[in-house]
């Protein structure tokens, strides 16, 4: 929108101030300028005004003068002159149930015989050209340009479109503040003073609503300037047209319009605005907060008690100011942005950080070391094992997700497959999230619990030889993963193959996903409990995207239980020994066994009564073989087995004696 530079210094006092400097501080103030245009001729300046949605009632003059005073804290040139309604026609609704009234709604209407003149003058037409506006007869020519001037003109119409109820509503939205019957009591004075012109009468309508006498402060809204307005309005057609105009006809009514307050905390103030520049840890003060909003003449009141402003927002900024934070942003405008620190102040202080909080940030990272990426799943899908003690959900939005999950692996199982489907072979992923578990079977109250889970798919993941075929990973690797994972985050945890105490009675972990004598437990041996299970995936759940039958491994750990077998590095435990210096004699046993038996067992057979001499027991190969006899399978471990004595050499003696109590051992697990 354009405005006059010469318009603008006829309402406010910015004489003192340089123009470059003017266009500065409207442009940091959100006025922004898009263009400056001089005119020789007027000796003028043309402001071209990019207006955002949110200051619609700069629209006018007068609205920017007023907002440039407020900007720059100077005084308007002119003085409202104070609005003389006692002596018109007073008309009160008697329905109307509001007892205390705050505001005058005032009509004049004024009577113009006839237009002498009809030639607009050049520097008027001028002004209209200028903010784009038609160029109709002199009378609508002046009406559009105390309107770009004051922000607010008057309605042109005759006594017959007035008769016109229907006309009347709809063309003047100024009557409309006015009861039918006011208007007709001026309408009727009119025609009984001119019954023979009444119908040549060109009638000039001027409304407004302006505040009751005696009101506790002055707001500087465009109807304060209302007398003013209709002075220079009279003036301009007096002088241009040089019509007779009669004695005008004006009535009143006494309105309640409720003020809109907004209440402001200085705290909140000080946390939005921040610091100001070159006071350290300094926030502007309540002093200049006050100044500020009396300045924007939002009329503030200050709680001392309950440090807060009260401030009463004007008709005009009704608009964009209905939140506490939108005259926040008024006083940041205001006192200018650039003087608050652009940075917000960087704390060394650091918060404090739970046990669990850390842990959980070792295990993943631990995790992503281990070669695992993180997944996020939703907690609600249809669960594979279907019972009566799957949390179920009231009014699910699809049937695909009507269930609470109990275990992560089932969401981890549907990424295996997702991305199977789009040729992504090798699926090394894993999830801490929270599962539901019903507390007991006879209760409806469910549990929640976090979980960690894990899927290993990868079928070139190690080589004996680098010029052989890459294979799959086997049930040996998935296993040292997750002891290096346990080492590595410090946790007790070991990993053991049965169950001990009849822990099967609350054992909550998803083993109908995992092959029958693929499954091993992992203990905390401390608590004596179960907290986890690893082992292979049963194929059956995955038929239609396994194609070749690849072996794919899982682990699911109750995250709580884990972290509670954690302890702290802060000290080292280690145990020192003497090294022994003596030679060491190396056996390499091959053990057949019908039954399976840990390796575990295995160990403590043979250092039971040897403990002493034998320095170290390893597995180093392990296959299953038919028997031609009775077609069982035979199990064959190859043992290697160290002997060293601390304090002398092993002699002939010690040999043989090693030799028969290991074939004694042989024969005891071979029976076994």
């Amino acid at each position: 929108m354009k405005f006059s530079w010469q318009l603008i210094n006829n309402f406010a006092n910015l004489d003192h101030i340089d123009f470059n400097q003017f266009k500065e501080n409207l442009t940091l103030s959100g006025l922004e300028i898009d263009n400056v245009e001089n005119i020789e001729k007027y000796k003028d300046k043309i402001i071209d005004l990019s207006i955002t949605a949110n200051r619609e009632e700069i629209s006018s003059s007068l609205s920017l003068a007023i907002e440039a005073s407020t900007i720059f804290n100077t005084a308007l040139k002119i003085i409202p002159i104070q609005l003389k309604y006692k002596e018109s026609i007073q008309y009160n609704d008697k329905t109307s149930k509001n007892k205390k009234y705050t505001e005058i709604a005032y009509i004049r209407i004024i009577t113009l015989k006839e237009i002498i003149t009809n030639t607009t003058p050049e520097w008027l037409l001028n002004q209209l050209k200028i903010n784009q506006i038609d160029q109709k007869d002199v009378l609508n020519n002046i009406k559009e340009y105390i309107k770009i001037k004051w922000g607010q003109s008057f309605d042109i119409t005759n006594y017959n479109k007035i008769q016109q109820e229907k006309n009347t509503t709809q063309d003047f939205n100024s009557i409309k503040l006015f009861n039918s019957k006011a208007i007709n009591l001026i309408i009727k004075s009119i025609r009984n003073n001119n019954k023979s012109e009444i119908n040549k009468l060109n009638l000039l309508i001027f409304t407004t609503i302006n505040k009751i006498e005696n009101q506790s402060f002055i707001n500087y809204e465009f109807s304060e300037f209302y007398e003013n307005m209709f002075i220079d309005s009279m003036k301009l057609i007096t002088t241009i047209i040089g019509g007779t105009i009669t004695k005008y006809n004006h009535a009143h009514q006494k309105i309640f319009i409720k003020n809109s307050t907004i209440k402001i905390k200085k705290q909140n103030i000080n946390q939005s605005l921040g610091y100001i520049k070159g006071k350290q840890l300094k926030f502007i003060n309540t002093h200049n907060v006050t100044k500020i909003l009396q300045q924007l003449k939002l009329h503030p009141k200050y709680q001392k008690k309950d440090k807060l402003f009260e401030i009463t927002i004007p008709s005009y900024r009704k608009h964009d100011l209905k939140r506490e934070i939108d005259v926040i942003e008024e006083i940041g405008r205001i006192y200018q942005f650039k003087h608050f620190f652009n940075k917000i102040k960087k704390s060394s202080r650091q918060g404090w950080k739970s046990k669990t909080y850390i842990k959980v940030k070792q295990i993943k990272n631990t995790l992503r070391k281990l070669g695992l990426h993180e997944v996020i799943n939703c907690c609600i899908h249809n669960n594979i094992n279907n019972n009566f003690t799957n949390p179920k959900i009231y009014n699910p939005i699809t049937n695909t997700q009507q269930e609470l999950r109990t275990n992560i692996l089932e969401n981890l199982i549907s990424n295996y497959e997702h991305n199977i489907k789009y040729s992504k072979n090798n699926i090394e992923i894993f999830e801490i999230g929270k599962i539901f578990q019903k507390y007991n079977t006879d209760n409806k109250t469910y549990i929640e619990k976090r979980h960690l889970s894990g899927l290993v798919h990868n079928n070139k993941y190690t080589r004996s030889n680098w010029s052989n075929e890459n294979k799959n990973i086997t049930i040996f690797h998935f296993k040292d993963i997750i002891e290096r994972f346990l080492e590595t985050i410090s946790s007790r945890a070991i990993l053991q193959e049965k169950l001990i105490n009849n822990e099967r009675k609350n054992f909550n972990y998803p083993e109908y996903l995992l092959k029958k004598n693929k499954q091993i437990r992992i203990y905390d041996p401390q608590a004596k409990t179960i907290i986890g299970i690893i082992g292979e995936l049963n194929n059956k759940f995955i038929k239609k995207f396994n194609y070749k039958n690849d072996k794919i491994y899982v682990f699911e750990i109750n995250l709580n239980k884990l972290i509670e077998t954690t302890k702290s590095i802060n000290h080292l435990e280690y145990t020192s020994k003497k090294y022994s210096n003596y030679p060491s004699v190396t056996r390499d046993i091959s053990i057949k066994l019908k039954k399976y038996i840990e390796i575990k067992k295995i160990k403590e057979t043979i250092l039971a009564g040897n403990k002493e001499l034998i320095e170290s027991i390893d597995v180093f190969n392990e296959y299953s073989t038919n028997d031609n006899i009775d077609h069982n399978k035979i199990r064959c471990v190859g043992l290697r087995i160290t002997y060293r004595s601390k304090n002398r050499t092993l002699n002939n003696k010690d040999i043989t004696d090693i030799d028969t109590n290991l074939e004694n051992k042989l024969q005891e697990l071979q029976k076994t």
